[in-house]
Formats: C-alpha cells, structure tokens, sequence
C-alpha cells in the first residue's frame, strides 16, 4: 500500500485495533476508527476520525465511503462465555462490512484470524492439548470468515493469523511466515 491512503478500521477501540490506529498515522495515512463503543476521549489516537457503529445492526456503507480499503481488528475476548458461544463478529460482522464494501465500491480488506485456524505442529503439545480446544468455537468462527473472503471474487483480502496475542512489550523482531508458526513461536507481543 501507498502513502496517503485513507483507511476504515473497525475494532479501533481494542489494544490491536489501537495499535494500528498508531503506526497507520504515523506513515501519514488518513483513519477512520470505527468502534461500538468509542474510546474515552484522552484515550483515542489524535488525528483518527471515530465513527461509532455496530458491525451487527448498524448501515456501514457510509462509515467507510471515500476509503481505499478497510481493515478489520474485530475479535472477542477468551471468557467461559465467548469460548461456548462467540458473538458474530468474525462471521456477520465481517459479512456485513464486506456487503457495505461492495455497495461504496471498496475491494481491499485485511482480518485479524489465528494461526490456529489451521493445525500447527510447531505448537508445544500443553498448549494443542489445552488452549486450542478451549479455542475452538471461535476458531470455527475463524475459517468460516476465512471461507467466506475467499468465496469473494472481487474482494483483494489479507487474514492476519497471528499466534496468541499477549499484551506484553516486544520482544524482537516480528517473524513472518505463510501459513505455519516458527518452532515455539505461538505467542505474538
């Protein structure tokens, strides 16, 4: 992507989305912080432009009109509850930010998904054994937003699949790789 683009965010009120939000601003792009519930105002980044909506209700078309791609941090947080039932939001929300897409003539998303989305030898067994099960209602969320982009003709789609997310400062050094995790790599700062 080029300098100077004008970016949709949605989730920009969560720890990921908030990041984004920074480092987009600071490579001179324009951001629009899409949020259901917006931030506090001494928490929210200078400079993004916070639209309150609901992926789930509310008409997005004119939220993200004038974009030049969108990008999606929506996730849920691991409770009991959500790990039992997760709420749409990888599936309907982004079906609905898609549709909204394709009415205001936008064709470029990228997704937060997992990289457990898919099975990962690299994984320690304590963590296949114990963590991605207690994952799985979400994951399935996961692919079937996964499924769903691919399906898409016309739509240019990234899904990130990072490792776990742990609010943690860095630690070195992101490393890349298509569709498998490094050796004990499964925790992303």
């Amino acid at each position: 992507m080029t300098d100077n683009l004008t970016l949709a965010v949605f989730g920009a009120g969560g720890k990921t989305g908030t990041l984004l939000l920074e480092q987009a601003m600071q490579r001179g792009h324009h951001v629009r912080g899409l949020e259901h519930h917006l931030p506090d105002p001494a928490k929210r980044i200078e400079g993004v432009d916070y639209i309150q909506c609901d992926v789930l209700e509310d008409d997005l078309a004119d939220a993200i009109r004038g974009c030049d791609a969108v990008i999606s941090t929506l996730g849920v947080s691991f409770t009991p509850s959500t790990a039992i039932d997760p709420p749409p939001l990888y599936t309907e929300g982004t079906r609905r930010i898609v549709e909204a897409m394709s009415r205001v003539g936008i064709d470029r998303i990228a997704v937060i998904s997992a990289a457990f989305v898919d099975e990962q030898p690299a994984v320690p067994s304590w963590f296949r054994l114990t963590v991605v099960p207690a994952l799985a209602n979400i994951l399935e969320h996961m692919r079937a937003m996964e499924r769903m982009l691919e399906a898409e003709q016309r739509l240019r789609w990234t899904a990130a699949r990072p490792g776990w997310l742990i609010d943690l400062p860095y630690s070195g050094e992101a490393q890349v790789q298509a569709l498998t995790l490094s050796t004990d790599c499964f925790r992303c700062r």
